[in-house]
Formats: C-alpha cells, sequence, structure tokens
C-alpha cells in the first residue's frame, strides 16, 4: 500500500485503531491565543490598546495563508501597512491583486478591531499600484468603543475546507448577506445554471494548476508537513487547516514532504478532493469591483473580510476557491458566463457544516517593525 492509496483507506474507513505513543505524537497544531500571539511588543512603546487591535489585525485571511503584511510603527498613532514581498505568490498571482485583497481585509480588521476597542481611524491609500511597498497610512484617535461583538467573530472566522451540507442558504440569511454590498455580491445556488458552471470548471483549473509544475511547487512551499516549522513559522497551510481527521494527520505530519507534494499521486487526490467540495456545498457566493485598479481592490478586499465576519455570525461555513480567477481560459470567461458586468474577485464556497480550527498565525513581534 502506498502513501496514496493509504490515506484514500483513512478517509474511507474512518477506521480506529490502537493508540500508541507514535500517533498520539500527532497532536494537532493550531492558533496561539491572542495572548501569545501579542505578547513581547514592545517597540516604539506602543499602547497596549494598539497592540491588541494589531493583534487582531492579524487574524485576517491570506491567500496560502502567506499574512503578507508587514506594520511599521511610525508613532504610537501612526502606522504604515506594508506588503511584504517575501509572501506574494508570483505563479499564481503575477499582479500582485490576491495580495492586495488580502492586505485590504487585514485593513478592514484593523479597522472592525479599533472601533471595537475605543479608537477613530484614518485610513489612507497611498499605493499606486498593486506592487508598491506602502500600501496604508493609518491614523488613530481615542474615542469610545462600539460593536464589541465583533472581536470575537474575528477570532473566530475560519476557512473550511470540508464537504458542507447541501441544503439551502435560508433566504433571510441570504438577505443579511446579499444587503452587505447589494451591487457587489451575488449568489449562485449549486443547482443553478450558473452554480453548475462554476461546480463543472473549478476542478478544472484546479488541474490544470496544479500540473503545472512551478505553480504546484509554490503552494507545496506553502504547505507545513513539519509541525515544528508549522510552529516555528505561524504561517502556511496544515492537515487541521484542511480538516483531516486524527488518522489522516498522522500520515501527512510522518509520511509527506515537499518532495510528495510534487507527486503525481498527491496531485491527483487534491483534484480529486476539489470535485468532491464543489459537489457538496450550498452555492457559491461572487464578490466584484468596478475595475483591478488599488481603490477598487482595498473596498473589495474590505467587504471580503465584512462578509467572512457575516457568515461567521451566521454559523455559514465558507471556502474562498480562486483558481477560476487565476487559470486562463476562465478567468476570461468568468464574467460572461455567470452574466456579471464587474470584475469578478472571489469565488466563495458555502453551506452548513461543522467549521474548521482557525488557522496558525505568526507573533506579533515578526510583523511590526519601527
Amino acid at each position: 500500500m502506498d502513501r496514496r492509496e493509504f490515506i484514500q483507506f483513512l478517509h474511507a474507513t474512518g477506521a480506529c485503531i490502537t493508540l500508541t505513543p507514535m500517533l498520539m505524537s500527532c497532536a494537532g497544531v493550531y492558533r496561539k491565543s491572542l495572548y501569545e500571539i501579542t505578547k513581547g511588543v514592545e517597540m516604539n512603546n506602543l499602547p497596549e490598546e494598539l497592540v491588541q487591535i494589531l493583534g487582531y489585525a492579524a487574524l485576517s485571511p491570506s491567500g496560502h495563508n502567506t499574512q503578507p503584511w508587514i506594520v511599521k510603527a511610525q508613532s504610537q498613532s501612526e502606522l504604515i501597512i506594508q506588503s511584504d514581498k517575501t509572501r506574494w505568490l508570483p505563479e499564481v498571482d503575477s499582479t500582485n491583486r490576491e495580495g492586495f485583497l488580502s492586505l485590504s481585509a487585514f485593513a478592514e480588521t484593523l479597522l472592525i478591531a479599533s472601533s471595537a476597542i475605543g479608537f477613530d481611524v484614518e485610513l489612507n491609500l497611498i499605493a499606486k499600484d498593486l506592487k508598491e511597498t506602502d500600501v496604508f497610512q493609518v491614523n488613530l484617535k481615542k474615542s469610545s468603543p462600539t460593536q464589541e461583538r465583533y472581536l470575537e467573530l474575528i477570532k473566530n472566522r475560519a476557512t473550511t475546507r470540508t464537504n458542507f451540507d447541501k441544503k439551502e442558504i435560508k433566504s433571510n440569511e441570504l438577505k443579511e448577506i446579499l444587503n452587505l454590498a447589494p451591487n457587489n455580491i451575488f449568489y449562485f445556488p449549486l443547482g443553478s445554471s450558473e452554480g453548475k458552471w462554476i461546480a463543472n470548471s473549478m476542478p478544472e483549473a484546479i488541474k490544470q494548476q496544479t500540473f503545472n509544475d512551478k505553480k504546484q511547487k509554490e503552494l507545496a512551499n506553502w504547505l507545513r508537513f513539519s509541525k515544528s516549522e508549522a510552529k516555528e513559522h505561524g504561517d502556511g497551510i496544515t492537515s487541521e487547516a484542511l480538516g483531516m481527521n486524527w488518522m489522516a494527520k498522522f500520515v501527512w505530519y510522518n509520511f509527506f514532504n515537499r518532495k510528495t507534494a510534487m507527486g503525481e499521486s498527491f496531485r491527483k487526490k487534491g483534484i480529486d478532493i476539489a470535485r468532491d467540495q464543489v459537489k457538496n456545498c450550498s452555492g457559491f457566493l461572487i464578490l466584484n469591483s468596478a475595475d483591478n485598479s488599488p481603490n477598487s481592490l482595498l473596498e473589495c478586499g474590505r467587504l471580503y473580510q465584512k462578509v467572512g465576519l457575516k457568515l461567521t455570525e451566521l454559523n455559514i461555513v465558507h471556502h474562498t476557491m480562486s483558481q477560476l480567477l487565476e487559470e486562463s481560459p476562465w478567468s476570461s470567461d468568468i464574467q460572461s458566463d455567470l452574466k456579471i458586468d464587474h470584475t469578478i474577485q472571489f469565488v466563495i464556497r458555502l453551506g452548513y457544516g461543522n467549521k474548521a480550527k482557525s488557522s496558525i498565525r505568526r507573533s506579533l513581534d515578526s510583523i511590526i517593525i519601527s
């Protein structure tokens, strides 16, 4: 039995075997507490409240969980949010569109957390293109806390990559989601013609991307096959983030590595999983913007985080799948096939089910510079 057959056996049977010290060593790698993420930050004598705000902002979503942000502390009330070029994904995101959207989601989380902790924020877009280092300027001013409930939503938001229930999204809940930005959010049930197009096209786009060696290598570099590496770096994709059971995690951490990820069986298994994912959901949420300018992407990235928090509040699990926007011809066809006029920035799989554990995060002292 090779690795592929073994992990297929684990997924298919969910068999229980006698626990041994070796199996017990496969305890999960999970996100640190907010206290652990923020402890030890003393740069520029930043106020404790500001450190807490940045700790919440650091929980923002990003492609491959790269966390491509740097915070430059200009003073105790002024920050520059920078783009970390070492964390870009040039193979699948050559223009840095997705990286910019991640930074924009970070900015939205910072704004929400600031309001909840008691600060007014002035956010200024300073980048003129998507590949500039300095992206946003942030000025904070003390005020009264509002909407504190959002802090728990920020902590609890997570991407869930397992299969979902197929039951329809409740109409009142769908209305709440669409009302966040009626002109920029569309929903297509799985059974609709548009939903079927997404479900049929997504695995093909993933297949094309997966069998591109440069793109697969880029993904493999962010897969954490070592628990020690995951704990050291606090980024990337772990088996826990993929929703694996404890037996599959044992195989992941003991038998898989980056060389394995470049093998044919590993790639084919990923495509099979994607086919199951798009067939097992309620439908797909689409977020769009006027164009790909920095200002439009800022607004759409902020909307993306608002939507993620709303889905978390409604207990709707979600999974962003970007391959249709990264691979040709689907990236060119998607607007016309879905009959959407503006530029599509996100395709999000929705449904009901068990929410995944939140992805790991870096410590704040690795993000802040002076």
